[in-house]
């Protein structure tokens, strides 16, 4: 596997238009201790999956709908606001699309998407951490994100599935275009794009999606009071 030069990661930016963090310090390394930044990345689920690489040719065209609203538009739109929540609080965010930078770290990754059944009755989010975590962490961070999005939505919490813990960008030993294994990462199915109850909160108060996520990561990951480490 040949290592991605920084000129092809600044492109990749470039191109998919990701703000707020630099491409050198989303792809070679979380927070620095010497910058006290803690950087968050939020990947609106198939965002651009259009542009995946062809080892991921299977994300391509695979999101749902519902609402008159595709997948991705849903999942942008609260990312976009939860970054917003998270940036005033004095988070590093980046939004992410569809297609992970190889290597990509971060002090938290969370990837948003939504669910899609046959029938309407299906309703609720879900939240999984890594089937292999090398952290040791992001089973934690899950609890604390399934917690918040709960209190903030008011849906109903489903035991999340086995294809959630084996996202694609959780597998650095199959997929050249995922997280580096330092990174704390969850994925969240926020609800259902099919379910008339759960779009009354994805599409009509997405505010309240986005600040359950933005909550759990101050949950998780406070940022310390200015002057807290000062000696006396």
């Amino acid at each position: 596997m040949r290592p991605l030069r920084l000129s092809t990661i600044a492109l990749f930016a470039l191109l998919f238009g990701a703000p707020a963090v630099s491409a050198q310090s989303a792809h070679d390394g979380a927070s620095d201790p010497d910058d006290g930044l803690i950087r968050i990345a939020l990947q609106a689920g198939h965002w651009r999956s259009i542009e995946a690489p062809d080892e991921l040719a299977r994300i391509r065209s695979n999101g749902t709908r519902g609402g008159g609203k595709e997948e991705w538009e849903v999942t942008l739109d609260i990312a976009e606001r939860a970054a917003e929540l998270l940036r005033a609080r004095g988070y590093e965010v980046e939004i992410l699309p569809a297609t992970v930078p190889p290597g990509y770290r971060a002090d938290l990754f969370i990837a948003i998407h939504a669910d899609g059944f046959h029938s309407p009755s299906a309703s609720g989010f879900s939240v999984a951490p890594p089937r292999r975590d090398a952290t040791g962490r992001a089973a934690a961070f899950a609890e604390v994100l399934a917690g918040s999005y709960r209190e903030a939505t008011e849906l109903r919490h489903r035991v999340a599935t086995r294809r959630m813990q084996g996202y694609y960008a959780f597998n650095s030993r199959r997929y050249h275009h995922a997280l580096d294994p330092s990174t704390v990462g969850v994925i969240i199915e926020t609800g259902f794009l099919t379910s008339p109850l759960d779009r009354e909160i994805l599409l009509n108060a997405p505010d309240r999606s986005a600040r359950g996520i933005a909550n759990a990561v101050e949950r998780f990951l406070p940022i310390p009071a200015v002057g807290a480490n000062d000696s006396p």
